[in-house]
């Protein structure tokens, strides 16, 4: 939300909100408190929505890439009685916790094979079409830089990539 926070809701109803309707849209907006400067909030979406920087840790398509932009983050307790999927587009934000409500562990269940599946589906069934990508303010710059030091590219560099900052 562009480092608004959002009060958490559960779902009691659902109506259809009329667009011609611009006081509620304001309402909701007023009552947002700024959290972070939305530049950080972009830079922060931009390394959750990162598919490459995943393969790492999750190999090529995993389950939390998506055909559309969301950013995402798994987690798991130590003792492997919790795990979770947390990530959200530009239209949805979505949580699934798995784990026994005995509190017994899981056997070797991570947010990526036991959360992670269930979030992708309701991010899918959640979208009828493709969000747009997440707006990036204006004053986020791209630059190369030397890939394995973060600095900026020499002569001595291997490898660039190009990496998003703050102007």
């Amino acid at each position: 939300a562009h480092g608004m926070r959002l009060e958490p809701r559960a779902i009691l109803h659902i109506e259809q909100v009329d667009a011609r309707q611009p006081v509620l849209a304001q309402q909701r907006q007023a009552a947002r408190t700024k959290v972070i400067t939305p530049e950080t909030a972009y830079l922060i979406t931009d390394i959750l929505a990162d598919n490459v920087a995943r393969i790492g840790a999750f190999g090529e398509n995993s389950v939390v890439e998506l055909p559309f932009p969301a950013a995402v983050k798994t987690g798991t307790t130590t003792d492997w009685r919790d795990n979770w999927t947390i990530g959200y587009s530009n239209q949805r934000i979505v949580g699934v916790w798995v784990g026994n409500a005995d509190n017994v562990p899981m056997l070797d269940v991570s947010g990526i094979d036991g959360a992670g599946p269930i979030w992708r589906d309701l991010m899918l069934a959640a979208h009828g079409e493709k969000p747009a990508p997440f707006p990036r303010p204006a004053n986020i710059d791209e630059v190369v830089i030397c890939a394995p030091s973060g600095l900026l590219p020499s002569a001595a560099c291997p490898r660039t990539r190009r990496e998003r900052f703050i102007t």
